[in-house]
């Protein structure tokens, strides 16, 4: 699902719908239609005041800040390798939890990581994006880059913020961090022309519910789920098919071709993170093994 986002992205840019109208679009539909279903489930309740700081922190950079700059990646170097650039969101998450949590990187977990940088390296020198025009190390590929690895660090805080909520309901994390994203959004969008001519044309409205929908409410609240179920990074691990998933769809959709060594980029990317996140998980403290089983508990009895 989230493999989607970089192709419909996409799509709206061209469409001449803004990064910040694209935004509060997303996060601000996403965010009605799952407050409804969290009110029809019974899941809302009142929260604390940590909680609700909790909340706006995902809000601001996991939600606002994020959407911004994959947005800016995927007007500056495609979509599929925009993709790929979300993805170093658990080197961030292992990145801070070494500096402010002092989490050991034992030798494995050190390989693994640097397999992943490896990969990564491979696949931007490799990858080929919808603007033919863009060349390697130009400019508008630096800057894409940059903004690509600034939505990859609000990826990689995103399960450390959950984690600090504690036993708090999925639909209510997504919910309200997507309705708080989409307000921090909004004074941006006060300086800035709508253009009204969009209203008039289905295929932008199709392709909002579609980003809607698909990247943004199933996906979100799948992953939060994959947190309560399994721990932050291990979720990471199956979010991972994302990658493979926006190139093909980069392929078949937008006719951009794929290099062996882009391939290989992604293969070592992908394998650095999954033994990464399986070596964090078998290092796990008691502690934070019994947080998410009691997350998962309490989940099953909302269900």
């Amino acid at each position: 699902m989230w493999g989607t986002l970089g192709l419909i992205t996409h799509y709206l840019l061209n469409y001449g719908v803004s990064i910040i109208q694209l935004g509060i679009l997303r996060l601000g539909g996403a965010f009605v239609l799952t407050l409804l279903i969290a009110i029809m489930l019974g899941r809302i309740h009142i929260l604390s005041l940590r909680q609700w700081g909790g909340l706006a922190a995902i809000g601001l950079v996991c939600q606002a800040l994020s959407s911004i700059s994959f947005s800016s990646a995927v007007a500056g170097i495609g979509s599929s390798l925009a993709i790929i650039m979300l993805c170093t969101g658990p080197l961030f998450t292992v990145a801070i939890n070494r500096i402010f949590y002092s989490e050991r990187l034992d030798t494995i977990s050190l390989l693994m990581v640097l397999l992943g940088l490896a990969g990564l390296t491979l696949t931007v020198l490799h990858s080929q994006g919808e603007q033919t025009n863009v060349v390697t190390f130009s400019r508008q590929w630096l800057y894409g880059l940059g903004w690509g690895l600034l939505s990859g660090g609000c990826y990689g805080l995103f399960p450390l913020f959950t984690r600090s909520l504690g036993k708090l309901d999925s639909w209510v994390i997504v919910s309200f961090s997507l309705g708080l994203g989409a307000a921090f959004l909004a004074p941006l969008q006060g300086s800035a022309s709508v253009d009204l001519s969009l209203h008039s044309n289905i295929s932008v409205w199709i392709l909002v519910v579609a980003l809607i929908l698909v990247p943004t409410v199933m996906a979100d609240v799948l992953y939060v789920r994959a947190i309560a179920a399994g721990g932050p990074v291990l979720a990471t691990v199956f979010a991972l098919i994302e990658i493979p998933a926006s190139v093909l769809f980069s392929r078949w959709w937008l006719a951009v071709p794929v290099t062996a060594m882009q391939w290989a980029g992604i293969f070592f990317f992908c394998t650095g993170l999954t033994g990464l996140a399986l070596r964090h998980n078998q290092n796990s403290s008691p502690f934070t093994k019994q947080s998410i089983i009691s997350i998962t508990q309490k989940e099953k009895h909302h269900e």
